[in-house]
């Protein structure tokens, strides 16, 4: 079978069909939930007025301004998590593999913390957090090829004992922190949208990674299988 076509792998004809049209309606359910609940409430009467562009200026702002934004930006993070978690799963053929057991997600918490003790904000915390991510993606697989190669299940352990690591620095932070900046970080830590600005580009982020992993698909899945297996088929 050398040289075969990876994408004539059988599956089930339409089987991710019907999960993919409910997990789309529930998205479509929780955005409208996330606009649309809050201290002031927003029928959906006035919401869909609003979508329109008619509406008063209180409801337009609330929902315009306020909370579609960050119900947009929310949605992009979680999409870009879950296709994170979804390629790391099939590259490391585990699936327990995700950013926060590998440790990236620990090593941008930290980053991120250390920015807001040291009182900077804005823009710098975010580069921060994406500094730590890195750091930690390095050290993960430092320490998982040693003196021989990298395999699944030693960058997966590896990734492990960082995050764990991870967990106590985040809690020592915690612990020494001023008073008037643990609400803040702890905000952080629980996925703060309050400073989400334009949803354009994490969601423009998520449709080119969505484009370009989709097409791999199938390939990936085959990759899943093990390295023999997918030379076999054909997959590099």
């Amino acid at each position: 079978m050398a040289g075969a076509d990876p994408r004539r792998v059988p599956r089930a004809a339409h089987g991710w069909a019907v999960p993919l049209c409910l997990l789309s309606l529930a998205s479509l359910v929780a955005l409208g939930l996330a606009v649309a609940v809050g201290s002031v409430g927003v029928t959906p009467e006035t919401l869909w007025a609003v979508l329109r562009g008619e509406g008063d200026a209180l409801s337009r702002t609330l929902v315009l301004e306020l909370r579609l934004p960050r119900a947009l930006s929310a949605f992009a993070v979680g999409g870009l998590l879950a296709m994170a978690g979804a390629l790391m799963q099939v590259l490391l053929r585990n699936p327990l593999a995700d950013p926060y057991v590998l440790g990236l997600s620990g090593g941008a918490a930290v980053g991120a913390l250390v920015a807001m003790l040291a009182g900077v904000g804005g823009t710098l915390v975010t580069g921060s957090a994406f500094a730590g991510a890195l750091a930690s993606t390095l050290v993960v697989f430092g320490l998982a090829h040693g003196t021989g190669s990298w395999t699944p299940s030693r960058l997966l352990l590896t990734g492990v004992v960082v995050a764990a690591g991870w967990g106590a620095v985040i809690t020592l932070l915690l612990s020494v922190s001023p008073v008037e900046r643990l609400p803040g970080m702890l905000y952080w830590l629980m996925g703060d949208l309050a400073h989400a600005g334009a949803p354009g580009a994490p969601l423009a982020l998520l449709l080119v990674a969505s484009l370009v992993a989709l097409p791999l698909g199938r390939s990936l899945n085959v990759l899943a299988r093990g390295p023999l297996q997918a030379a076999a088929l054909g997959v590099a």
